[in-house]
């Protein structure tokens, strides 16, 4: 089988941006078997995309169209496929919900063309777009090559790939074999530190693959393996996962796309029958807002208030912390505070802003202190002590060792 990827977008060829998206999918095509023997990248031009797309029909099996899926007018990708295999677009009313809820949400006026993100191709199938809004397009021609249409923001296309498109091949395009993934999360390291560490696995990578994705505040790290039966590809994923972990488990939390570090702290917490006290004097309440509504029954958490000290080192923060934890029945008491040296804010609150941030959490008489020093914009860095928090509320529930970021 071939397949031809095709790049979209003036910027491009300008040299404006650079196209990590071809090698990306020429790597998963690979994978699967699947010949590339053409890529090309072409400008937003109605007739020149069209001439490219009619060449590519007549010697490959597979189009691969990357890019142009927006709302504006030069994304033209949904119409020249359209136009070229006579069918018309249509609405995948998830996602055209998914744009009309968001402008009303915010309040932000909608054109008319953004419901263009939400059309896929008549006859074929909408591929979900959980970062973006643009939906990709799958349609498999009975009359010349299927055509695949993927958006063209790295962050849209690799998720979509991974998680939508990957399964895809797999059901139309691979002889008698599975394709399972096993998603792995992590906290308190960095993408670069993690690749790093998981260099000599990644470069021996044959069958599973391994794929890292950075989030604003964790790392996944996505294993595909392929075998005859799912038990099979199954315990190729464990084996590996044990691999990976045996170098960065530590900061692993948890599994699975549909989790996160507040459901796994809140499961903890709830597993081993702890209730918590939070006393927030940094993130306006953003911890204990992000734990009450998962708490398995009322009287798991309470807020709580610290006194107004200033904080300027660590015997102060643990003294205020043992002063609540003595006022309060609960099993575990956590504080966070601003130190008393933090210069004061701007008015703008998106200036950047270096912010020292004392934690302290109590449990069982036994109290651990640290600082973490925060340096963006007061919002990002209150979301940032929100994470710490959480971690810190997770590995005490756990009887895990804090760690440092790396």
């Amino acid at each position: 089988m071939i397949a031809e990827i095709i790049s979209i977008g003036t910027e491009l060829l300008l040299g404006q941006i650079t196209d990590t998206n071809r090698p990306y999918i020429a790597q998963k095509l690979s994978q699967f078997g699947i010949d590339s023997y053409h890529q090309s990248i072409i400008g937003d031009n109605y007739e020149r995309m069209l001439a490219e797309i009619t060449v590519a029909n007549r010697r490959s099996d597979l189009v691969i169209m990357i890019g142009g899926l927006g709302p504006t007018e030069d994304d033209l990708t949904k119409s020249v496929a359209a136009d070229f295999l006579q069918q018309p677009l249509v609405d995948d009313s998830d996602a055209l919900n998914k744009v009309v809820d968001w402008h009303q949400t915010t309040g932000v006026p909608m054109a008319e063309s953004n419901k263009l993100q939400a059309k896929y191709i008549n006859g074929g199938q909408a591929i979900k777009n959980d970062v973006g809004f643009a939906v990709g397009s799958y349609y498999q021609n009975p009359d010349g090559a299927d055509f695949l249409l993927l958006p063209g923001p790295p962050w849209e296309l690799e998720p979509m790939v991974d998680k939508y498109v990957l399964p895809l091949f797999q059901a139309n395009y691979l002889q008698n074999q599975v394709m399972r993934s096993l998603v792995l999360r992590y906290y308190g390291i960095g993408e670069s530190r993690l690749e790093t560490e998981l260099r000599p696995l990644i470069d021996a990578q044959t069958n599973p693959t391994i794929a890292t994705y950075a989030k604003k505040h964790e790392v996944t790290v996505r294993l595909t393996a392929q075998a005859e039966t799912e038990a099979e590809a199954d315990a190729l994923n464990t084996d590996l996962a044990t691999k990976i972990n045996e170098v960065g488990g530590e900061y692993l939390y948890g599994y699975d796309d549909d989790n996160s570090l507040a459901a796994v702290t809140n499961q903890a917490i709830q597993d081993h029958d702890f209730t918590v006290s939070v006393a927030d004097n940094f993130t306006g309440g953003r911890v204990f807002a992000t734990l009450n509504p998962l708490a398995s029954e009322a009287g798991t958490y309470q807020a709580a208030t610290l006194p107004q000290t200033p904080v300027t080192d660590t015997k102060t923060a643990t003294v205020l912390n043992e002063t609540v934890a003595a006022e309060q029945a609960s099993d575990i008491v956590l504080s966070i505070t601003p130190d008393a040296d933090n210069s004061e804010l701007a008015i703008d609150d998106t200036a950047y802003h270096t912010e020292k941030v004392w934690f302290s959490i109590t449990l069982a008489g036994h109290t651990q202190t640290f600082e973490r020093t925060l340096a963006r914009d007061h919002a990002s860095n209150t979301e940032s002590a929100q994470f710490i928090a959480l971690d810190t509320l997770r590995r005490t529930a756990l009887n895990l060792p804090l760690l440092e970021r790396k």
